[in-house]
């Protein structure tokens, strides 16, 4: 089961690449691009609640937990980088600092899991299940 976890990672990690590229990194961020985003972040999150949720229940060991999601944070947190100092046409700044505040959020999460107690891995597991549903 691990292994098909890794190359998951493995996996988000070129998408986030790639659409990191489009960013630019204050780049100025389309419709398409910030969907794209959206998107990429919403599975690094539900990605991330399904690893709190095996790791709380006894599923995966400490040290995958811990390797995971540090890979998952590097890939939430580049992106979030990337949306902090993006631009895009007024009508979607909101959106735009909406998925950027979860991307934060996220990313936060993510890093938090791998040495995380039980009850704080359940915990986290809910929100970002949760910020997985707002990033839809």
């Amino acid at each position: 089961m691990a292994p098909k976890h890794r190359s998951g990672a493995l996996v988000l990690a070129v998408g986030i690449a790639l659409s990191a590229c489009g960013c630019g990194g204050g780049g100025k961020l389309s419709a398409k691009a910030l969907s794209t985003e959206s998107k990429t972040m919403q599975s690094l999150a539900a990605e991330g609640a399904l690893l709190a949720r095996d790791s709380a229940a006894g599923k995966t060991t400490a040290i995958y937990t811990r390797v995971h999601s540090e890979d998952l944070s590097k890939a939430a947190s580049s992106s979030a980088s990337s949306l902090q100092t993006a631009k895009t046409q007024p009508s979607l700044e909101p959106k735009l600092r909406r998925i950027a505040s979860l991307a934060s959020k996220v990313s936060a999460d993510l890093k938090r899991l791998g040495h995380a107690s039980k009850a704080e891995q359940t915990s986290l597991a809910g929100e970002l299940e949760t910020a997985a549903k707002g990033l839809k």
